[in-house]
């Protein structure tokens, strides 16, 4: 159906999915030789729905649009599918990457990050982390503040991965994190996961990806 959200951009996807995967055929972009372009069918809309029942939580339509329509995990690090660096996680998979505990008390919490936010900002909603003797249990809920309300996307290597604001005025965008909190979080200049993923597939298919030319996915 052709009003169905996102229903062009997802088509334009598909397409370039094919054509990144044609023109990087020796796998060159970083993490291509772990997801070699490859992604697992799509999920039901059972599974979404229960998802989003299960954790309080409504995914962004843009995200949503993606795991129904283009594919949901795959072949490469913990499951990916493709996707930048090492892929995108399936639906609900390591849901613990960047908070430990019961996700249902920090994917709906709210998303405190921001764009625009300063050093300053960002040292005082993590300060509580610098404190000595935290109970395990203090530690986790301060934490679960800093990334509340984001859904683990994907791994970078090291520590570092990509989630999914959930909540909030910045809802559907992506953002580049650190696992314990060490750096300030970098949001893509994209507006939206499904441009995040084109913008991505466009820099290969220009082949700037695959020439390691600077860009924001990972030649800096």
């Amino acid at each position: 159906m052709t009003n169905t959200p996102h229903f062009y951009q997802i088509g334009r996807i598909r397409k370039k999915l094919i054509e990144a995967k044609q023109i990087d055929k020796d796998c060159l972009v970083f993490g291509a030789a772990a997801h070699k372009y490859k992604l697992h069918p799509p999920a039901t809309t059972v599974q979404v729905e229960a998802f989003e029942v299960t954790h309080g939580i409504q995914l962004p339509d843009c995200y949503r649009a993606f795991v129904l329509q283009v594919g949901n995990g795959g072949i490469s690090y913990q499951n990916s599918g493709a996707g930048p660096y090492y892929g995108i996680y399936p639906l609900g998979n390591h849901l613990d990457t960047l908070v430990y505990g019961n996700p249902k008390t920090f994917l709906k919490n709210d998303c405190l990050l921001s764009p625009k936010m300063t050093d300053s900002e960002w040292g005082n909603l993590t300060k509580a982390l610098d404190q000595d003797n935290l109970s395990d249990e203090t530690y986790y809920n301060e934490f679960s503040k800093v990334y509340g309300g984001i859904l683990p996307l994907g791994s970078q290597g090291c520590t570092y991965v990509h989630g999914l604001v959930l909540n909030g005025p910045h809802k559907g965008k992506v953002v580049n994190l650190e696992m314990s909190a060490d750096q300030k979080p970098s949001f893509a200049p994209d507006t939206s996961f499904l441009d995040w993923y084109e913008h991505w597939l466009d820099e290969i298919i220009s082949g700037k990806l695959i020439k390691k030319t600077p860009s924001w996915f990972g030649y800096p």
